[in-house]
């Protein structure tokens, strides 16, 4: 059952027709330009930058792959990823495409609980939020200082309200006294950080004397508060503690505003505070967001890898802003994100920039922004004295660990040969440095990949047992009646092989989705995608699976021949004649099996 963020569930069996219904080549289009190849649909993988298509749908299994960064699931795991949604909001939406109705039954008291203890905190949330906005523009007395400030920074009165800034007077009760006389508002405000808690039980508000910000989920709830001090004052900044609906690690500032525009351009500009996001918000740059008052995080890239792969950053022409661009280029590579830069003079940040030059003076900025990578290469080189051997390996020192992170074979190789040119190094000591292989590496390892003939492997034809029970499900009721699975060696595709059979034998049929969700491992999951996303078998199946058990039995008998051939060594050593017989009998009795095995028939 599935919660659909009311009060009720969706039946199994209505997503399952919601799964089949839908054609996950014609959705996913909408975002990517698929081209048919053999059996599946391939287009530029929308959740990692790549030149080359790596990025595998096949319409049949209602399933797809990427083979460049292993995202992979069904039309709900695609749109969840691509929209920032929910699989509940998933589920919806492709209901409405399709003109499914939504029967629904009743959340459990528990799950009702939960649910309300979650909204009851967004609705603390918003009350205090009405409350601090209510006292920026109606407190005649406090408040015209912290309305100065905004005016001086000009910051006008339709951004103030679209983006519901506040006031905090510089009073220690002004929530506490609001909520404290209800207690399940006032547990919920301490829940959510707005009120903290003495160790004598009193309570007293956590933003005092500050210029709020809401910060919004993507569902625009209001998910915390950031809080500026208007007088001098530590610290600058202050946020909303973690907890149970906040996150500040996957929260971005400014981006439930944002979304539509980082689509329509296809780029989001990332800057550093929350007034940067409103000057330029307010100057027409609409695609920019913020991260929360610390170092930007993978899960914050993950979020806007979502929308677009062109990542603008700005930083401060400072020390500090030197140091935040070079902390913020590992997180970009380990995601397969080659973030742009914009460098600002100095003294100046996105703020300031665009109120005395204009949003048009910024918009061409970042439009001629260059890679980060490249200038983090450069200032290193610089900084090092590259015209002597001690500057040169000191340089290669700071810069093979950034190489290292570039995931694709040929960014790498071309960085590689671009840093040698610009140091005057010969490539093959920079390659040793970095100790990577010239040899091109598959999506899988050569002993994971599959082939038609019997004389792969007997983990390749495990693995092809799998696909054939996948593309031809036809083959599991044979499979069955031999009990052939329980020869299986590799304990993972035994797992899954035993799933699907029993999947099939229950209901005649099988979603992969669910046998995804069964796996446990993210390896495994990987692995087994990437596989059954290969084109179908060309072959007659029942002479591939004819193939693949033959070869599987050869291997095994081998591998006991060599037992019994090294223990027959022993004992004749040992001149131990019975045991020397009775070895003698039981590799005669292998060998008879290898026979029966060559003269093996699958019966249809």
């Amino acid at each position: 059952m599935l919660n659909t963020g009311s009060n009720t569930f969706i039946p199994e069996e209505k997503i399952r027709e919601i799964r089949a219904s839908v054609s996950i080549v014609g959705v996913i289009s909408d975002y990517v330009s698929l081209k048919k190849k053999g059996a599946n649909y391939q287009g530029l993988c929308p959740f990692h930058q790549e030149k080359t298509p790596s990025f595998s749908v096949n319409e049949e299994k209602k399933f797809f792959y990427c083979f460049g960064c292993h995202a992979s699931g069904d039309v709900f795991t695609f749109l969840m990823k691509q929209e920032n949604i929910s699989f509940n909001e998933a589920v919806k939406l492709l209901a409405r495409r399709n003109g499914i109705t939504l029967p629904e039954k009743p959340l459990s008291p528990r799950q009702l609980k939960k649910q309300s203890e979650k909204e009851a905190l967004f609705e603390i949330n918003r009350e205090a939020a009405r409350h601090y906005h209510r006292l920026l523009l109606e407190d005649d007395r406090q408040a015209e200082k912290a309305r100065k400030y905004l005016e001086n920074r000009g910051i006008g009165p339709e951004t103030i309200k679209t983006y519901g800034l506040g006031f905090a007077p510089d009073r220690w009760d002004t929530l506490t006294k609001i909520f404290q006389e209800n207690g399940k508002k006032l547990s919920g405000a301490l829940k959510t950080g707005l009120l903290v808690k003495k160790d004598s039980g009193h309570c007293y508000d956590r933003f005092r004397n500050r210029i709020i910000f809401p910060i919004l989920n993507i569902a625009k709830n209001v998910a915390g508060f950031g809080g500026r001090i208007i007088d001098t004052g530590e610290p600058k900044y202050l946020n909303s503690p973690e907890s149970e609906i906040y996150s500040k690690r996957h929260t971005l500032y400014g981006l439930p505003h944002a979304i539509k525009e980082i689509q329509n351009k296809n780029k989001v500009i990332l800057v550093e505070g929350y007034l940067d996001v409103l000057s330029l918000h307010q100057a027409g740059i609409q695609n920019s967001v913020a991260p929360l008052g610390t170092a930007l995080t993978e899960n914050q890239i993950r979020t806007l890898r979502r929308y677009t792969q062109d990542i603008v950053t700005v930083f401060d022409a400072d020390p500090s802003g030197e140091k935040a661009m070079v902390r913020s280029l590992a997180p970009f590579l380990a995601n397969n994100i080659a973030p742009r830069l914009v460098l600002l003079p100095e003294q100046e940040d996105p703020d300031s920039f665009v109120r005395k030059h204009g949003g048009e003076a910024f918009s061409e900025k970042t439009d001629r922004a260059g890679y980060l990578l490249d200038f983090v290469i450069e200032k290193i080189i610089k900084k090092n004295q590259t015209d002597t051997p001690r500057g040169r390996i000191e340089a290669c020192d700071e810069i093979v660990p950034l190489l290292k992170q570039i995931s694709d074979e040929m960014e790498r190789d071309l960085y590689v040969q671009k840093v040698c040119r610009r140091m005057d190094l010969k490539e093959e000591h920079l390659r040793a440095r970095l100790g990577r292989d010239k040899s091109p590496k598959s999506a899988l390892p050569a002993k994971n990949r599959s082939t038609e003939t019997a004389s792969a492997s007997g983990k390749n034809a495990e693995q092809l047992i799998l696909q054939l029970m996948f593309y031809h499900p036809e083959v599991i009721e044979i499979i069955e009646h031999s009990s052939f699975l329980d020869e299986l060696t590799d304990p993972d595709l035994k797992q899954i092989c035993i799933l699907i059979s029993a999947a099939y034998k229950e209901k005649g049929e099988f979603s992969l989705s669910d046998i995804m969700t069964a796996i446990e491992q993210e390896d495994t999951k990987k692995r087994v995608a990437a596989f059954l996303m290969e084109n179908p078998l060309a072959a007659e199946p029942a002479k591939v699976l004819q193939d693949c058990i033959r070869d599987i039995r050869l291997k095994k008998n081998i591998r006991q021949r060599e037992k019994i051939s090294a223990l027959l060594k022993q004992a004749e050593a040992a001149r131990d004649e019975d045991l020397s017989i009775k070895y003698l009998a039981e590799s005669q009795k292998l060998l008879k099996e290898k026979q029966e095995i060559l003269r093996l028939v699958i019966n249809t």
